[in-house]
């Protein structure tokens, strides 16, 4: 899978949790500061991407920071899917 279809599917993703400017994501603006997703949206946020990607997030990584730009997700995911496909 391509980063680009990656990025288009977390947007996705990312749009129905937002509770605001869900319309206008940018990759690397923070998810908290600018579209409202806090900690409970988060996990449903990560629960709902690792569904969509059939991947597991590492729990030690777990944290706000990590996962604080549609970029970070985007590029965790391409890490995951890379490593995955490479076993």
């Amino acid at each position: 899978m391509q980063r680009e279809e990656i990025e288009s599917k977390i947007f996705e993703i990312l749009r129905s949790r937002c509770q605001f400017n869900g319309d206008n994501i940018k990759a690397d603006v923070d998810l908290r500061d600018n579209y409202g997703i806090d900690s409970i949206a988060l996990v449903e946020l990560l629960i709902e991407i690792e569904c969509e990607f059939d991947i597991t997030i590492d729990s030690n990584l777990l944290t706000y920071e990590c996962f604080s730009t549609a970029d970070a997700i985007s590029n965790y995911v391409l890490n995951k899917l890379t490593d995955a496909s490479c076993v």
